[in-house]
């Protein structure tokens, strides 16, 4: 955009600054302009500077003549002209009317947020300054020169070096202290750990920067989407031309905390256990986890990101590479011949262009995980709008913009590239709209038609194993025996005998009627009682229901050995006919029916069978703990709302479908498997929006 010529230039704010920066990547020197009412920096190159610096000539065509008379560069007036309008587009002139003036309060009002957008930018991000800690800085950083020596350095390096070695030797320890602190308590340490760590990480960088004269605006807390981080105001390090020094201001709180954890490491390993140890092993953990996770992440705004902008001597990488990767984008996709925002060599483009494209995915997953966080967080219907805030403005509001971008300069795509997007957005409306989806999948165990789980019907002492694996029906497997069982029966033997005695002696008594029917009673109950504790005897010994194999039997089971009650010993199976015992959504039960092939997957093989049967109401619970989530398996559960009970409940609409085998499977023994069943054909569009409803009627709480 060209403006119109005026006879004179507006003048420069009288207050800006004009700093020298470090030497751009070819080596040209470059200078910053420094606005400090709003504490911005603009980043200009040495055309521009040698403008600026004859600005007071007032016209175009004078500071382009006295430029190129006096340098050896080559300026045109629009050259002047251009640098005005930028200067302009950022408030950096001074009004030279009322013209002016009103345009400023235009752009002013243009920018001021209405209530909403307020709203939703102080929800996603709001700073709250709580001290101004330049004077106590600047009188602690003399006091404090012994922590930037090499020698400390030296120190910290060692003692972290020892303190890893030492918890290699003892990691199970360290690792398991992870579960031992995952209870309310620990969770309360953990943030007191996180505030301190954090609280040293900020101190860090503002001891850095007060030592390189970087003036320390503010310190306080910056809420990201209501999660509080702390923050140091450093913003005023661009000031420094040399890229050491703001290296070190980025990297300072990085250093800090990783030294904090290090030392913490070093004194876990000597500390005995109690309050202290818990303690150090707070601060270790905390300051390695997430120094290394978040802070060191070169793909959102952290320290990383800084860091890496220093090491590389680029500054604004994420915006810069952003803009390239979208130019990327277009001239691939549409074919469009937008050149290059910027003139780089092709493997750094080409490098630039795929660490924008990793940051868009990274920030993806983060977005959403947010977004899942603050759902979690809120009851349900606030936390479902919150979550599709965040998801309308991190992900649907840029990939909106860029699709309003390709909308723009549709005219300018040539026809080969419109009917090629035309093809793939045909066949994808195809793919998704015609009805030719028909497998149906699910997931479930594959398990021998006939089994039957051998256990211990009461505690006893094992007498007898079986021999082989392979058994008839009848055989014997396990033989226990009960002393309690025994002792009883033989006691209750020996009072029925002792009472038909006592009737043999009551034989030719005439006065003895009623002595002999109560006595005659008594051991009849005595004669029954040895019959229970006989039988009870006899269920000891176990015998196989049918042939079939043995499987999973207890390794430690031996004669001798007492087992106790209700202990599974091994499972009968009969290997002749296996089923799969899968579970259906609710939205595709109905697309299925029996007689119909599937296709059984346990490892790579497949297995043919057919469904045989459909259970006519829903899963609430799992028969098979195996299939439980909370266990590693495929199916998610809910615990019941009774605490003390530990089943869970099966948190989608399931149905059980049971599907008879070919053949038997590589090993005959019960295995987590998926299944694909040839149904009835539907598209794949079909029943989403059903299906989305329901899953927020579900998770709204309605």
């Amino acid at each position: 955009m060209q403006v119109e010529r005026a006879t004179r230039l507006p003048l420069i704010r009288e207050e800006l600054r004009l700093l020298p920066a470090d030497a751009n990547r070819d080596g040209s020197p470059a200078w910053m302009i420094h606005d400090p009412i709003a504490n911005r920096f603009f980043r200009i190159g040495w055309m521009d500077f040698e403008m600026l610096t004859r600005w007071q000539l007032g016209t175009p065509e004078a500071i382009a003549q006295a430029v190129s008379s006096e340098t050896t560069l080559d300026i045109h007036p629009d050259d002047a002209e251009s640098l005005a309008l930028f200067l302009r587009q950022h408030g950096l002139l001074q009004p030279a009317g009322t013209a002016d003036v009103d345009s400023m309060r235009e752009r002013a009002a243009a920018h001021k947020p209405g209530v909403g957008e307020w709203l939703l930018h102080h929800y996603l991000f709001f700073r709250l300054p709580l001290v101004r800690p330049q004077e106590m800085l600047a009188q602690l950083i003399p006091r404090l020169a012994w922590l930037f020596t090499p020698a400390m350095l030296l120190a910290v390096g060692i003692a972290t070096l020892t303190g890893i070695v030492m918890v290699s030797h003892q990691w199970d320890t360290f690792t398991s202290s992870f579960v031992d602190h995952l209870t309310w308590h620990g969770a309360v340490g953990f943030a007191i750990a996180v505030a301190f760590a954090k609280t040293l990480h900020e101190l860090g960088h503002a001891f850095t920067a007060t030592r390189y004269g970087v003036r320390v605006a503010h310190m306080g807390v910056a809420l990201v989407v209501m999660f509080p981080m702390l923050y140091t105001d450093t913003s005023e390090s661009w000031k420094l031309t040399s890229a050491r020094q703001r290296l070190a201001i980025a990297s300072a709180g990085i250093i800090t905390e990783l030294a904090l954890a290090g030392i913490a490491t070093l004194l876990w390993c000597f500390t005995p256990d109690g309050l202290l140890r818990t303690a150090l092993f707070f601060l270790a953990s905390t300051s390695w986890l997430l120094t290394l996770a978040v802070n060191a992440s070169p793909f959102m705004r952290f320290d990383g990101y800084f860091i890496l902008c220093d090491v590389l001597n680029f500054p604004n990488l994420h915006e810069r590479a952003g803009n390239l990767a979208r130019t990327w984008v277009r001239r691939s996709m549409l074919g469009l011949p937008q050149p290059w925002p910027e003139t780089l060599p092709n493997a750094q483009r080409r490098w630039l262009i795929a660490f924008a494209i990793s940051t868009w995915v990274y920030r993806l997953v983060v977005f959403l995980g947010i977004a899942t966080l603050v759902y979690v967080y809120f009851f349900k219907l606030l936390g479902i709008a919150l979550m599709a805030v965040e998801i309308g403005w991190f992900i649907v509001r840029p990939v909106y913009s860029e699709l309003k971008e390709w909308s723009a300069v549709r005219e300018e795509v040539q026809p080969r590239r419109k009917l090629v997007a035309g093809l793939l957005v045909a066949v994808t409306l195809l793919v998704l709209c015609v009805p030719w989806h028909s497998s149906v999948q699910g997931a479930g165990v594959m398990r021998a038609a006939r089994q039957h789980l051998v256990f211990a019907p009461r505690a006893g002492e094992l007498k007898a194993l079986p021999t082989r694996m392979k058994v008839a029906e009848g055989e014997l497997l396990f033989a226990l025996q009960s002393p309690d069982l025994g002792g009883s029966a033989d006691r209750a033997r020996a009072l029925a005998d002792a009472r038909a005695q006592e009737l043999v002696g009551l034989s030719g008594l005439r006065d003895g009627e009623e002595r002999r029917a109560m006595l005659e009673s008594e051991r009849e109950r005595f004669l029954a009682e040895a019959s229970v504790f006989t039988g009870e005897q006899s269920r000891l010994q176990l015998v196989a229901p049918f042939a079939g194999r043995l499987a999973d039997v207890d390794p430690q089971l031996q004669a001798g050995v007492w087992v106790q009650p209700r202990r599974p010993l091994a499972i009968l199976i009969d290997p002749s006919q296996w089923i799969a015992e899968v579970f259906v959504a609710e939205e595709d039960v109905g697309r299925i029916k029996a007689g119909d092939a599937a296709k059984v997957y346990s490892g790579v093989r497949a297995i043919s069978g057919k469904v045989v049967q459909i259970d006519t109401s829903r899963t609430t619970s799992l028969p098979y703990p195996m299939l439980d989530a909370t266990y590693g398996g495929p199916i998610v559960t809910l615990p019941r709302t009774d605490e003390r009970s530990e089943e869970h409940t099966v948190r989608d609409g399931l149905y059980r479908v049971r599907i008879a085998l070919d053949e038997a499977p590589p090993r005959e023994r019960m295995s987590l498997c998926s299944v694909s069943i040839s149904g009835t054909a539907q598209a794949l569009l079909h029943g989403v929006f059903d299906h989305a409803l329901s899953v927020v009627i579900r998770e709204s709480g309605f």
